[in-house]
């Protein structure tokens, strides 16, 4: 291992706060990291991490040396991923986060396209329902739905992400009809925890906005299930609208209130801002705008 490629090490051991993770991430056993490093110390003559059995932090040398290194590090890989764009296809592991449902639905075959142009990328997807920290657990971007609130990554907004109130054409026989989005209040609606603000559902029309507050039978979390749910006939799901999309074409599910279109999310693609985009992780993200550049 060169300087270079040491220091990156220092750099992800830092970041991640683990020689482990960091080991993982630079392609080598926990062992060869901590001795990397140790010899990076002793060529320095300084102590850069305090190790304990549980976690590494920065000393302040450690501190300084990240600072200083940082920024001119970012730029050398920059310059070096510029080179490498001339003259080579990308190459190295994706590291991605995605919901579990629409990385499994939508994202997956976006991901199977993407490797088959760039066999030189291996792709790890990790599918969850939580918001990740994309430092301190090694991705190098995610993609996600919805506001976005930290302010320390940088987005890039992909797609409007629709969403369609939709129930079974039994289920709204039984209701009767429906007038305004304040008739919800009155009826079995299905509570997705994945949703932000679950139970109190927003809707606009030629410039009204009326919110509404639901309640039902069934909580569960995810768009496919709470969209099942109700082609089961237990309520009245508002899901993003690829999630609706087969059970409308089925007829197992029908439009509710057409008119009123309810409050939509945004796909993102996001990263951290302290680390240079990748050539492998910067054609991700245009092959991302690329597929979904007419929405959803």
């Amino acid at each position: 291992m060169d300087r270079i490629d040491t220091l990156r090490l220092f750099v992800s051991v830092a970041e991640l706060g683990s020689f482990t993770k960091a080991a993982e991430k630079e392609g080598m056993t926990p062992g060869a990291a901590s001795k990397q490093i140790t010899a990076l110390e002793t060529r320095l003559q300084a102590r850069l991490l305090e190790r304990t059995t549980r976690s590494v932090r920065l000393t302040d040398a450690g501190e300084a040396l990240l600072e200083r290194i940082r920024p001119w590090l970012s730029e050398f890989e920059l310059i070096e991923d510029g080179f490498a764009e001339e003259g080579a296809a990308p190459v190295g592991v994706l590291r991605i986060s995605a919901p579990v449902d629409f990385g499994a639905r939508i994202l997956m075959p976006v991901v199977a396209d993407y490797m088959r142009k760039w066999p030189g990328v291996d792709v790890r997807l990790s599918m969850a329902d939580r918001m990740v920290d994309l430092v301190d657990e090694g991705f190098d971007l995610a993609v996600r739905i919805g506001q976005l609130t930290d302010s320390s990554l940088i987005a890039r907004k992909l797609a409007p992400a629709c969403m369609s109130l939709v129930a079974s054409p039994a289920f709204l026989e039984k209701a009767g009809p429906l007038n305004s989005p304040a008739d919800l209040s009155a009826l079995d609606c299905i509570i997705d925890r994945n949703k932000p603000a679950a139970q109190l559902w927003k809707f606009t029309k030629d410039g009204e906005t009326i919110e509404a507050k639901v309640n039902g039978r069934i909580t569960l979390n995810g768009a496919t299930a709470a969209i099942e749910a109700a082609a089961q006939g237990l309520g009245i799901a508002c899901s993003p609208s690829w999630s609706a999309r087969q059970a409308l074409a089925d007829g197992r599910v029908v439009p509710v209130l057409p008119d009123w279109s309810p409050d939509h999310r945004d796909l993102w693609a996001v990263f951290p801002s302290n680390r240079y985009l990748a050539q492998r992780v910067r054609l991700f993200v245009d092959h991302l705008a690329e597929r979904f550049k007419d929405g959803l």
